[in-house]
C-alpha cells in the first residue's frame, strides 16, 4: 500500500504545474491536504475562478483575520469570498503568487507566498497607480473532508501600499473613518 501511495503522490505532483510547488515543501503523510491546497492555489489564487470556490471551501468557515487586515475571528461564507477573487483579477490581472514554503501538519497546511503584480484598478478603496509591487503573505488553512473550514492569514499590506505610493492616502482614509 505504501508503494502505491508513493506512486499516486508522484503522479499528482507531476500533473501539478511546477509554479505551484514551493521552494520547500514539508508535508510527508499529509499528501491529500497538500494536493487540495495545490489545486486551490491553481484555481482560486492563480486563475481566480471564483465560481469554483465551493470545491475548496466549506459553505461556512471561520476566518481568523479580517480581509482588510488586523485580528479577529468571524464566520464567513464561501460565497462571500468570490468578490475578493473577482476584484483582484480585475484590478491586478497580472498578479502572481509563488509558494516559497509549504508545511503540513495534521489537518493544517501553512503557506508562505511571495505576491507580485501591478495595480491597474482600485485597491482597498484607493485609485489605481499602475505601479508594480512585490510582498509576502502567510496563510494557514485547516481542512476537514477536503474543504477549508478555518483560515488564518497575514499579508504585508504596508509594504504593498508603500511600493504603490498609497501608504499615506490609506492612513488618511482610515483616520477619516474614526
Amino acid at each position: 500500500m505504501s508503494m502505491l501511495r508513493s506512486i499516486i503522490f508522484s503522479a499528482v505532483f507531476a500533473a501539478v504545474s511546477s509554479a505551484a510547488l514551493a521552494l520547500e515543501t514539508h508535508c510527508k503523510g499529509n499528501e491529500k491536504n497538500l494536493e487540495t491546497y495545490l489545486k486551490m492555489d491553481e484555481v482560486l489564487f492563480e486563475q481566480r475562478d471564483a465560481e469554483r470556490v465551493l470545491e475548496f471551501y466549506a459553505p461556512e468557515f471561520i476566518s481568523h483575520n479580517t480581509d482588510a487586515g488586523g485580528a479577529g475571528q468571524q464566520k464567513r461564507t464561501a460565497e462571500s469570498m468570490k468578490a475578493m477573487w473577482v476584484s483582484s483579477k480585475k484590478n491586478q490581472p497580472n498578479r502572481k503568487l509563488h509558494n516559497d514554503l509549504i508545511i503540513c501538519a495534521d489537518d493544517l497546511v501553512m503557506v508562505r507566498v511571495t505576491v507580485t503584480g501591478t495595480q491597474t484598478g482600485p485597491m482597498m478603496g484607493l485609485p489605481a497607480t499602475g505601479k508594480k509591487y512585490s510582498s509576502t503573505a502567510i496563510d494557514v488553512f485547516r481542512f476537514k473532508d477536503g474543504k477549508v473550514v478555518e483560515r488564518w492569514g497575514n499579508n504585508d499590506s504596508i509594504s504593498t501600499l508603500s511600493q504603490l505610493g498609497l501608504l499615506l492616502p490609506f492612513a488618511q482614509a482610515e483616520a477619516a473613518k474614526k
